[in-house]
């Protein structure tokens, strides 16, 4: 079999399409050895050309350039230890320790003050002065004993509840003094009179000397607030210096023939 055979479906060498597919393959395989040479030429004299000792310092000039670049704005960066350095210096270079501005404390001070006293001051001298009347109108020069039960028996009284009702009871003692025990809510008698609510120690020229609540000295702190009715008025007696007249039999303790 010939080489022409072999290439084509078709045994006859003359057939019109064996030749031209021989001539296709020998076209596609067969480069001529002249071009190929030409071809590496052209490539080998471009690049010669292209590398040259100015070309290649621009380029590697260009890329250090680049990298320098990179390489600073790297090492600045807020979060890296240069920025934070820098970013500390500028701080402190811009850091104010004082600055010198006028105080207007004592000013504002003088202002509230004077605005205080002009509006306040009457009115505390006019409140001061009302209880200090009311003061002394509850607290008398002189007061009797049988008056103050008189006063804690009258709302009894006025709702007419019969019968015995609060507790006076006086206790004289060998050094001179009085103890009067009162209770405007319960009648006690024997031992159960230490469950008074008001003591009353009274010297020999009428002098109230001591006051209790409840078993406590009334001047002491743990009293807060305003009082009313007998306490009130004792409180009135204490402050005021009233001396108190002890006149046992005309004290009263029971509303009716009780």
């Amino acid at each position: 079999m010939s080489t022409d055979q072999n290439i084509g479906a078709c045994d006859e060498p003359d057939c019109p399409s064996q030749r031209l597919l021989y001539q296709t393959k020998c076209a596609a395989h067969c480069v001529p050895e002249a071009e190929a040479a030409d071809l590496t030429s052209l490539i080998s004299a471009a690049v010669a050309r292209r590398m040259t000792p100015d070309f290649i310092e621009k380029e590697v000039q260009t890329r250090v350039d680049k990298l320098i670049v990179e390489s600073i704005a790297q090492a600045l960066r807020s979060y890296s230890e240069v920025g934070k350095l820098i970013e500390k210096a500028i701080q402190e270079a811009l850091r104010v320790d004082r600055l010198d501005l006028p105080s207007y404390g004592a000013t504002v001070a003088g202002m509230l003050k004077t605005q205080i006293e002009a509006r306040v001051a009457p009115l505390v001298a006019g409140q001061l002065a009302a209880d200090m009347a009311e003061l002394l109108n509850l607290a008398p020069k002189e007061v009797k004993l049988s008056e103050i039960a008189a006063y804690m028996l009258k709302p009894y009284e006025d709702d007419g509840e019969w019968g015995e009702h609060i507790t006076v009871v006086v206790e004289q003692k060998d050094y001179g003094s009085t103890w009067i025990k009162l209770d405007d809510g319960e009648v006690l008698k024997g031992r159960d009179l230490y469950k008074a609510k008001y003591r009353l120690m009274v010297d020999k020229d009428g002098s109230i000397a001591g006051f209790y609540v409840h078993d406590k000295p009334a001047a002491t702190k743990s009293w807060v607030g305003r009082v009313y009715g007998i306490e009130q008025k004792l409180r009135a007696y204490v402050a005021c210096g009233t001396k108190l007249i002890i006149d046992e039999d005309a004290v009263i303790t029971s509303v009716g023939d009780y």
